[in-house]
């Protein structure tokens, strides 16, 4: 799967929702010098004050949701949103390729992003990137894979110590913690840090390699992760439009990957971004036209993915339902002068009436567990994978 969203985002997601509660709580611990293997506790400081919770506590309400005192303490100074957050944070896990890691790590860019990270950690060393660093590749290797837990058992000191309104201005400079495209906005996913990183860590991982299947899309289908099996792998990020996917194509296509069957599946970004249909038929002809160099025998298209009505109607969320009709009349148009499929039964139980399902979405606009199931499944029809 792609180094994205998933670590970075839900990371930051965890300082946001650490942020709200330090503010209001009081010094409840001091530092310990003690010298250790991995951290035991992560402390926040906020000006004055500070906010310690065990890790072990951490691991404990991730896996099994029991909170012991010292996190309902924390919990109590957050509102629900943030505490699904939170749990969304601690749940993510991802199975990577250490090899590829390593590689990335080591890239200029990395690195000037592991030195932006260690400015937000407060040590009495300077030994805040090798530590950044160790703690990625040990928690990668963990059998989890990387995770906030992972990561966070693998911090090679007895405290990671966070300097929270450090940490959100370096989130917020490398444009790490940005939500949805907003409807003005143009798609320069291309230009950031993070997009730069996502992809070079996915060349790095599948150079010279042959895969039976290749889904390529936005955050609906990133969401899926490493779980499409064996021979497969899932190229999506967060925020990708056919315009990002373009690029991501052109970068990917030197490296010399091969995909027997690709999905693409975007249209949901390009719909919130005001794509005009000419410029979103341009960008998924090429998008096409890019993907066959990869040696791809059968390309399919999966519809953009509507949301709830009312998130529809809040366009620093989601494009309107007229828009995203638009876009799917546009790419119906492309494939059938492009001689590839529209694959859009597997995916119909998600809508009624071309809306999303409130029981099958987290928050309006993505899939929660049972969507992404459903998805899922879609998926594993198309490629011919038996579940």
């Amino acid at each position: 799967m792609s180094l994205q969203l998933p670590f970075v985002k839900y990371l930051s997601r965890l300082l946001l929702c650490l942020s709200s509660c330090v503010v209001f709580s009081a010094i409840d611990s001091v530092l310990d010098s003690s010298p250790s293997s991995a951290a035991e506790q992560i402390i926040v400081r906020y000006g004055l004050f500070e906010q310690s919770l065990p890790v072990a506590d951490l691991r404990k309400y991730a896996e099994k949701r029991q909170a012991s005192s010292a996190l309902k303490s924390f919990l109590h100074y957050i509102n629900p949103k943030q505490q699904k957050m939170l749990q969304e944070a601690l749940q993510i896990k991802m199975p990577l390729d250490i090899a590829a890691l390593d590689k990335l790590l080591d890239t200029r860019l990395s690195k000037q992003l592991l030195f932006a990270a260690s400015k937000g950690l407060a040590r009495r060393d300077k030994a805040g990137v090798p530590a950044l660093r160790s703690a990625v590749i040990l928690g990668a290797k963990s059998k989890e894979g990387l995770g906030i837990i992972s990561f966070l058992e693998a911090y090679p000191s007895n405290n990671l110590v966070v300097d929270l309104p450090a940490a959100l201005e370096i989130l917020s400079r490398a444009n790490l913690y940005t939500g949805s495209p907003n409807k003005q906005s143009q798609d320069n996913l291309s230009s950031t840090l993070l997009w730069q990183q996502q992809v070079q860590y996915q060349t790095f991982a599948t150079t010279g390699k042959q895969y039976s299947g290749c889904l390529f899309g936005d955050s609906i289908s990133a969401a899926l992760g490493n779980t499409l099996g064996n021979g497969t792998f899932n190229f999506a990020l967060n925020g990708l439009s056919a315009v990002s996917l373009v690029e991501q194509l052109k970068l990917l296509a030197p490296a010399n990957v091969k995909c027997q069957k690709a999905i693409i599946a975007v249209g949901g970004n390009d719909a919130l971004y005001g794509l005009s249909k000419e410029q979103f038929s341009q960008k998924l002809v090429e998008a096409i036209a890019l993907t066959r160099k990869l040696g791809t025998q059968e390309i399919v298209l999966i519809p953009a993915f509507y949301s709830t009505v009312a998130v529809s109607q809040d366009p620093t969320v989601s494009a309107p339902l007229a828009k995203v009709e638009e876009i799917n009349a546009v790419m119906n148009q492309v494939a059938a002068t492009e001689k590839v499929p529209v694959e859009s039964e597997g995916v119909q139980p998600l809508y009624e009436n071309h809306v999303l399902k409130d029981n099958l979405t987290s928050d309006g606009d993505h899939l929660n567990a049972e969507g992404l199931k459903i998805y899922r499944q879609a998926i594993f029809k198309i490629l011919g994978i038996v579940n």
